[in-house]
C-alpha cells in the first residue's frame, strides 16, 4: 500500500491563523451565530514558518494553499514577510491565497501585490454575491470594503480570482458577477458548488450545525443565537455539487451514509496529490478534512464515538512542527496508523470517517464542487 513519502511531497495547504472577522453559517469555527468558545486563537509568525518550514522544504513545493480551516490568512501579522521568505527559497512555487478580503486599507493589498506579481502568486477573493446579496453568506463582512481592496490589489499588478458559491439567494446574480470580475480585471472567476448541504447526510452529534435542520436549509444565526433567515440549495441544479444525485444512490444502496462509510474502500487524495497540511499551531497531517476532524475531539466537542477516531489516533503521535522535523511527522505513528485504519471493517471498528467520506472511491464531492471556471483573457 502507497504511503505519504516526505521526498514526493510537492503540495502545501498552509493554515496561517485562526483568526477571522467573518460569522459565515456553515464554517467549523462558528456555532449558531457565535464563535466556538473552544477555538484557540493562534497564528504563524516569520520566524515560526522559518523553523517548521526550512529551504530544502520549501524548494520542493509546487503548489502552496494559503487557506485556513478556522481563520482567514489575511490576519496573520507576518503574512508578507511569510510570503517572502518562501519566494526566497523558491521562485517557482504557485501560491494561492484564499481570503474574504474584507480587512485592512488599500495600501496593504498594494503591498500584497508587489510581493506577489513577480510570481505565481494569485489571491482568491470569496465573493458570494453583489451589494447587500453577498453578506447574506460571509457574515460580517463589507462587499464595498472588499471591491475597493480588490480594485487596488488588482491596478497594483496583483493577480485575482472570484470565487462565488451559489445559493438559492445569490443565483439570480452569478452572471452579473462574473461580467463584474471581468471588468474589474480578475483573471478567474469560479462558480463553487457547496458540498456543506451533504453534511446533515452523514452528521448527527448535537454540537455539529449540520444536525439543526433537514437536507438543503441551513439556519443563519445573529450574535444573540436567534435566526435570521437561512441558506437553502439553489433552485438551478447546475449550480449544485454534482454529487447530489450520487449521494443519494448511496444511500438507497447501502440503507445509510454510515454503512456506506463503514465499508468504502479509501484512495487517498494527499497520497495521490503529494500534499500535507499544516495548522495555524504548527501541527502536522496529511490534510485539513483530517485536522478538522480531529478537532472534533477538542474545538468542537463531539461525543459521538464513530467521528472521534482520528481524534484517538492524534493523541498517540507528537504532530508539532516546532518539536520534530515534518520529514519525522510524515513518517510517523500518526501518519502510519491512520493509513492501517482504512482496513478497518467499521468507523464504529476504527475506521476514519473523515478518509471515508472525502476519499471514498464512489464519491468525490470535492473536485465537483467547483467545476465552472472562467478565465477570463488578458
Amino acid at each position: 500500500m502507497e504511503k505519504i513519502k516526505y521526498e514526493n511531497i510537492s503540495g502545501l495547504h498552509l493554515e496561517l491563523t485562526t483568526k477571522c472577522n467573518a460569522c459565515c453559517p456553515m464554517c467549523s469555527r462558528n456555532f449558531k451565530g457565535s464563535l466556538r468558545k473552544d477555538l484557540k486563537m493562534g497564528e504563524l509568525s516569520l520566524e515560526d514558518c522559518k523553523k517548521i518550514m526550512p529551504p530544502d522544504f520549501i524548494k520542493q513545493l509546487k503548489l502552496i494553499s494559503v487557506c485556513g480551516v478556522y481563520g482567514d490568512p489575511i490576519h496573520a501579522k507576518d503574512l508578507l514577510e511569510i510570503l517572502k521568505y518562501i519566494y526566497s527559497c523558491n521562485q517557482t512555487v504557485d501560491i494561492d491565497i484564499y481570503t474574504n478580503g474584507s480587512v485592512h486599507d488599500t495600501s496593504f493589498w498594494e503591498n500584497l501585490a508587489e510581493v506577489v506579481k513577480p510570481y505565481n502568486g494569485t489571491v482568491v477573493f470569496g465573493i458570494d454575491g453583489i451589494g447587500d446579496v453577498h453578506s447574506l453568506h460571509r457574515c460580517n463582512t463589507n462587499y464595498d470594503a472588499i471591491i475597493k481592496n480588490a480594485t487596488a490589489y488588482i491596478n497594483a499588478g496583483g493577480k485575482a480570482q472570484w470565487d462565488y458559491i451559489v445559493f438559492k439567494h445569490n443565483e439570480h446574480q452569478v452572471e452579473e458577477a462574473r461580467a463584474l470580475s471581468e471588468k474589474l480585471g480578475f483573471k478567474i472567476f469560479q462558480v463553487k458548488k457547496t458540498s456543506r448541504f451533504f453534511k446533515n447526510l452523514y452528521e448527527s452529534d448535537e454540537a455539529l450545525d449540520s444536525t439543526i435542520l433537514a437536507y438543503g436549509k441551513h439556519p443563519v444565526y445573529n450574535s444573540k443565537g436567534e435566526i435570521t433567515h437561512h441558506l437553502e440549495l439553489p433552485e438551478n441544479k447546475c449550480y449544485r455539487n454534482n454529487q447530489e444525485d450520487n449521494i443519494f444512490e448511496i444511500i438507497k444502496t447501502y440503507g445509510s451514509m454510515s454503512k456506506y462509510l463503514d465499508t468504502v474502500c479509501i484512495d487517498c487524495q494527499a497520497i495521490r496529490t503529494h500534499g500535507v497540511f499544516i495548522s495555524a499551531f504548527g501541527e502536522v497531517f496529511p490534510c485539513c478534512t483530517v485536522y478538522q476532524q480531529v478537532c472534533y475531539g477538542t474545538v468542537h466537542g463531539v461525543t459521538d464515538k464513530t467521528e472521534l477516531n482520528e481524534y484517538n489516533l492524534s493523541l498517540t503521535d507528537d504532530l508539532s512542527a516546532f518539536n520534530r522535523p515534518i520529514k519525522d511527522i510524515v513518517e510517523g505513528e500518526f501518519f502510519n496508523n491512520l493509513q492501517n485504519s482504512w482496513q478497518c471493517s467499521s468507523l464504529t471498528n476504527g475506521k476514519p470517517k473523515s478518509c471515508s467520506r472525502a476519499c471514498g472511491k464512489e464519491l468525490d464531492v470535492h473536485s465537483a464542487g467547483h467545476t465552472t471556471t472562467i478565465k477570463h483573457k488578458g
